[in-house]
């Protein structure tokens, strides 16, 4: 803890306090006891019944994961609770994500939310359900779960819905846990939801300028991705597919994987990105996939396609800030400025980053200035 409060009064300066202060401590003082650990040649296990004392920790009675973050998700992902409730459980009480934060994720009302906590609490007291880590080959039974909340815990602090744009601390911390996750379960779609993390990750640096506005994907600059880290995504989805289990996670790491290999935006594979995303749905029906599908379609020139999506979506995503602006591109490519400027409006007010919503008021001034002339 003391590491993590030095490292605050180091960064904090010149990068601003986060949202949450509680959850950036833990992370970080947890990497910091991580790291001096395996440094530490005095803390080299002991022979016999002593090894069991030599690290703190969680106890582990028969396998499991190697990390103690990654131990608690497990224990917080009970069979006997709902599994949306689950989800909230977790986030709240192991990554100490704040309401909006976790309602953001889940695309839930605040109040629905709240109710998932309570009715999850309530159930863990009446049942007197006891959080210990189970025998290995019951843990199998809870990836599902586990996968789910690594996949939000990167996607909250890659697309943040409130504060900064992009954790990179935090991006770390998913990353290692999901590493964690993958050594302990060398399953194709662990290594898949790897692969996606690390694809994502590689191209952070990028999606910011260095007056901290936000990039598009089409502009950014590629040579600042991180090209051994895009290597390493692809390493692990190819050997994920060669074991023929496609999923979820997998399928998102591919088409993320096309993006990357991309050495240009006008070099994207749209088609191939469009397929994957038909594919996708047909595993998991889902409306922000669904969004993202109508915007892959408008890419490889399907517009009046892509347009029929967004307006059977409205009624179910119209209060997420993406599917207004992604109702402005489309806008943008039938000519239609008025309903552009109205869309963007609308993105901007819904969007919960400063420079997501910084993004979408250029824009707006751009169309403004480019009707006054």
């Amino acid at each position: 803890m003391q590491d993590a409060i030095l490292r605050a009064l180091e960064t904090w300066p010149r990068n601003g306090v986060p949202k949450n202060i509680k959850a950036w401590l833990i992370c970080t003082g947890m990497n910091s006891f991580r790291d001096r650990y395996r440094k530490d040649s005095r803390l080299q296990p002991l022979a016999g019944d002593e090894v069991e004392t030599s690290v703190p920790g969680l106890m582990i009675e028969s396998g499991g994961p190697d990390d103690d973050v990654l131990r608690l998700i497990f224990m917080c992902c009970h069979p006997a609770i709902a599994i949306e409730n689950q989800l909230a459980l977790t986030l709240k009480m192991v990554m100490g994500f704040s309401l909006e934060e976790i309602a953001s994720a889940l695309m839930v009302p605040g109040k629905t939310l709240e109710k998932r906590i309570s009715r999850a609490k309530t159930k863990i007291t009446r049942a007197g359900i006891s959080f210990q880590l189970p025998l290995d080959s019951m843990l199998e039974n809870r990836l599902t779960p586990v996968q789910f909340v690594l996949y939000l815990i990167f996607n909250e602090r890659y697309y943040g819905s409130s504060g900064e744009l992009i954790n990179h601390e935090l991006c770390r911390q998913a990353i290692t846990l999901a590493r964690s996750l993958c050594r302990s379960y060398p399953t194709p779609e662990n290594f898949g939801l790897l692969a996606l993390m690390l694809f994502h990750d590689a191209r952070a640096t990028a999606r910011v300028d260095g007056n901290q506005e936000l990039v598009t994907l089409d502009k950014q600059d590629r040579a600042l991705w991180k090209k051994s880290q895009i290597r390493e995504a692809d390493v692990l989805l190819q050997k994920a597919l060669r074991l023929h289990q496609s999923g979820f996670y997998q399928i998102q790491a591919a088409i993320a994987g096309l993006h990357s290999q991309a050495a240009t935006a006008a070099e994207t594979d749209w088609q191939q990105i469009v397929g994957l995303y038909q594919l996708l749905l047909r595993v998991r029906t889902d409306p922000v996939i669904a969004l993202n599908y109508s915007v892959a379609l408008m890419f490889a020139g399907e517009l009046s396609k892509a347009t029929g999506i967004l307006d059977n979506l409205e009624s179910e995503i119209s209060s997420y800030g993406p599917f207004h602006a992604a109702r402005a591109k489309s806008h943008e490519l039938l000519g239609n400025t008025a309903a552009m400027k109205k869309s963007l409006q609308r993105a901007a007010s819904l969007s919960g980053s400063a420079q997501e919503k910084r993004h979408y008021q250029i824009k707006l001034s751009s169309l403004e200035d480019s009707e006054n002339c």
